[in-house]
Parts: C-alpha cells; structure tokens; sequence
C-alpha cells in the first residue's frame, strides 16, 4: 500500500508540476471574409499560437477575382513567423500575386535582421513588426517588414475621426485598419477603383487548418524594387 500511496504522489506532483506548462499555450484564430465591391474576394485567416514569451503566426490568404466561371485574378500568400518577446526569431512567406512568385526570408543577424527579398538581402531593426497587423501595438509603427516583398516599409498612422478604433495607413502601405481593445476586427484598402473590405468572422480555435507553405504555385520571379528613401 506504501508503494501505491507513493506512486500516486509522485504522479499528483508531476501533476502540478506539468499544469502552468501546458496551460501557458494558448491558440488564436483571425478570420476575415474579404470582399472587392459587391463581388466576394476570398478570404484572410491567421492562426497564432502563444507558449509564454515565444510565438508562431502562421497567414493564409486566398483570394480569386471571377467573372462568371473566369478568373480574373488570383492571389495566394502564406507566411509563418517566430515571435520571442514580441521580436522576429524568423519569418518564411511566400507569395504568387496573379503569377509573380516572391518568397521571403528573415532572421536577426546581430544588431540587425537580415532580411531578404525583391531587392536582396536587406537590413531591418530588430524590433520591426512584420504587415501582419494582428497586434494592436502595429498602429504605434512608423516601419513595417513587407512580408510579401522582404523590404522594409515606412508608414504614419492617423486616427479616423468618425470612425472609433480606426486607423489610416498611409507612406509605402496604404490601408485602414481597425481595432476594438486589443481585437483586429476589420478595415479596408483601395483595390484599383473599389473598396476591398475586410469582415471579420470568428472560428473556433479547433476549427480546421490546414496551412501549407507549398500551397503558393509557382510563377515568374519578382522583380526588384526601386530603393525608397530613407525618412
């Protein structure tokens, strides 16, 4: 019986021991239906998985333009990134925008990320946030990294004023994002004469995903980018 007795305990402890490590992960899902004026688009979805300081984002956005049964425009984006203390440990995206392939890669490098793209590899401040925009903390950038194209992106931030929680994007990005608390819940960009719109649709955490870097199809390779100037 002493045995019994002690093997329990042994088993409670690790137990105990066991329970904040596997409750300190928690699961995210941001969904987004995306419409371009009247006509569906597809959508954006983003799941982020937080074990304490560390965190991976994995992106999928699909998005097909039709006439009738005709593709006007397709556009497919996947993008994992590692988060530690809210800092970039490593980003792989991959992208085929209506046939033009761009994949991107970055991870620090010393006192800086190296981060390559269009134009190469590039140097990024370490603290830079990726165009994710799932962090409330985003409105507070004046830089993002490009996760489509691996260049770094200068931006202001205005409040809109009818619109509470809302924000115009503007400089290199342009796009209004929208947030309520710490919530991304929407927004919405110039997509060639009409409004593209985000709406978001809350799925459950367990809901499906089925995330796939080899999901982008190839295409022909970007080409580089002017070098913009530094503010």
């Amino acid at each position: 019986m002493r045995m019994k007795i002690g093997a329990l305990t042994v088993f409670a402890a690790s137990l105990l021991l066991a329970g904040p490590e596997a409750s300190a992960q928690t699961v995210q899902r941001i969904d987004f239906e995306v419409t371009r004026g009247d006509s569906p688009l597809g959508w954006q979805r983003l799941r982020i998985v937080e074990d304490g300081n560390k965190a991976t984002v994995e992106v999928m956005i699909d998005f097909e333009l039709k006439f009738g049964p005709i593709a006007l425009y397709r556009y497919t984006h996947r993008n994992r990134t590692v988060l530690e203390d809210g800092k970039i440990v490593s980003v792989h995206t991959r992208t085929n925008d209506d046939g033009v392939f761009y994949e991107v890669k970055a991870n620090p490098a010393g006192d800086h990320i190296a981060l390559t793209g269009v134009n190469g590899t590039v140097k990024a401040p370490l603290d830079i946030y990726p165009s994710d925009y799932w962090r409330v903390a985003t409105l507070k950038q004046d830089k993002l990294l490009d996760t489509q194209k691996g260049i770094v992106r200068h931006i202001d931030m205005t409040p809109v004023a009818a619109k509470p929680g809302c924000y115009d994007m503007t400089g290199d990005l342009k796009m209004q994002l929208c947030y309520q608390g710490e919530r991304w819940v929407g927004g919405n960009f110039d997509g060639k004469g009409k409004l593209v719109v985000y709406t978001r649709r809350d799925q459950p955490v367990d809901a499906p995903w089925n995330f796939d870097m080899n999901a982008v199809p190839p295409g022909t390779p970007a080409e580089p980018m002017p070098v913009q100037a530094q503010r």
